[in-house]
C-alpha cells in the first residue's frame, strides 16, 4: 500500500534471471471488505489472457511491474505512517502468484514467504456477516514494512498496488473516508488523480489479481472461494467465552486454525504450497492461467460461490446449498 522504498520501482530483471533455477517456501475494509463487483472488460480480459498464454512466468510479473508503475503520480504523504500496512483490520489478501513473484525477486522459497508473512484467515462477507471466506492474509503489521518504507515495493502484492487508486477509479473513496477505519489514511485526504493510461493499466492488474485469486484458491482450497457458514463457530466461542475473547474476526480465525490443523486441512494446503517450491511446480501453476476451460468457471464460481461449507466435528463438510447475493438458496 505504501508506495515509498528502499527498492527500485521495478521488478529487478537480473535477479529474476538469476532465480530462474532455483528449488527452493488487499484491499480490504476490515470486517467488511470492500470489493467491487466482478466484472472484467472484455478488452481487459484478452490482454490478462494474452500475457498468460505468450509470455514467460518472469515476463509476466515484469509486465505486472510496468503496469503498476504507469503513469503512476501517487505519492504518500510525508506524515504517512503506513496505517494500511500495520493495521489488522485492514485486509490486504495475497494470492500464490504474488508470493511465487517475491520468491524470484527474493531468492526465497514460496513456503517460507508463506510462513513469515501471511496466513489463513477469515472475511465476513458483506451480503451477510453470518458467511466468512477463507483466505490468504498478510501478516500484520506486514513484515517488509521497514519504518513507514515498503521493503519490497516493486514486487508486492497486486491489492497493495491497487490500493487507493483503483477504488478512486469505481467511486469508492468518499465510502472508504466515512469508514472509521480509513479515517486517518493521508493518502485519502487528497485528491487522487488518475489519467485515462493508468486507468487502463489498473483494470488490466485487476483483471490478472481476480484470476490469480480465483486460481490460488482452487489450488489450495478446491474451490475458488470457500464460504463457511459461522453459525456453529459462534456456537463453540460462546461455550467458551472469557474475557480475551470479543468475537472478533482474530477470535473466529484462531478457532478455524484449530480445525483446519486438527482435521489434517491445513497440511493439504502446505503440500500444495510446498510444491511451489520448485521450479516445475512453480510453472505448473503458472500454466494453468493459460487454460480458459479451467479459468472461465473458476472466476464465475470466485463471484457467485458454488458451496458453502459447515464446521461438523473437526472439520468442515459441504451443504446442498449455494451462496447467491442476495440471499442464501437452499438446494
Amino acid at each position: 500500500m505504501n508506495n515509498k522504498s528502499f527498492q527500485g520501482d521495478h521488478i529487478d530483471s537480473a535477479k529474476v534471471g538469476a532465480a530462474k533455477g532455483t528449488t527452493g517456501p488487499a484491499n480490504g475494509t476490515g470486517s467488511e471488505r470492500l470489493r467491487p463487483a466482478f466484472k472484467i472488460i472484455k478488452e481487459n480480459l484478452t490482454q490478462c489472457l494474452f500475457w498468460a498464454e505468450n509470455a514467460g512466468m518472469e515476463r509476466y510479473f515484469q509486465h505486472q511491474a510496468e503496469l503498476a508503475q504507469k503513469e503512476c503520480n501517487l505519492r504518500c504523504p510525508e506524515d504517512c505512517s503506513a496505517p494500511g500496512c500495520w493495521m489488522a483490520e485492514v485486509i490486504v489478501e495475497v494470492s500464490l502468484f504474488d508470493l511465487i513473484r517475491l520468491s524470484l525477486v527474493l531468492n526465497t522459497p514460496v513456503s517460507s514467504l508463506f510462513f513469515q508473512h501471511c496466513f489463513i484467515g477469515l472475511e465476513n462477507l458483506e451480503i451477510n456477516s453470518r458467511y466468512q471466506r477463507l483466505l490468504i492474509k498478510l501478516k500484520k503489521p506486514c513484515n517488509f514494512l521497514q519504518k513507514a518504507h515498503c521493503r519490497v515495493h516493486g514486487s508486492k502484492p497486486l491489492n497493495c498496488i491497487l490500493f487507493p487508486e483503483y477504488h478512486q477509479l469505481k467511486g469508492m473513496i468518499p465510502d472508504l473516508v466515512n469508514n472509521p477505519i480509513f479515517k486517518g489514511f493521508p493518502c485519502l485526504k487528497a485528491e487522487i488523480k488518475v489519467s485515462q493510461a493508468r486507468s487502463n493499466a489498473l483494470e488490466t492488474l485487476r483483471g490478472m489479481s481476480c484470476r490469480e485469486e480465483a486460481l490460488s484458491n482452487h489450488f489450495i482450497f478446491d474451490t475458488p472461494s470457500f464460504i463457511i457458514d459461522s453459525k456453529p463457530l459462534t456456537k463453540l466461542l460462546k461455550q467458551h467465552q472469557s474475557k480475551d475473547l470479543s468475537g472478533s474476526i482474530q477470535d473466529y480465525e484462531q478457532l478455524v486454525s484449530v480445525v483446519l490443523k486438527s482435521s489434517g486441512f491445513f497440511d493439504g494446503i502446505m503440500n500444495s504450497i510446498y510444491q511451489l517450491d520448485t521450479r516445475l511446480g512453480k510453472e505448473s501453476l503458472f500454466e494453468k492461467l493459460n487454460d480458459d476451460a479451467l479459468m472461465k468457471p473458476l472466476l464465475e464460481k470466485l463471484n457467485r460461490p458454488d458451496a458453502i461449507y459447515r464446521l461438523k466435528g473437526n472439520r468442515f463438510i459441504r451443504l446442498k446449498r449455494t451462496l447467491q447475493p442476495p440471499e442464501v438458496i437452499f438446494m
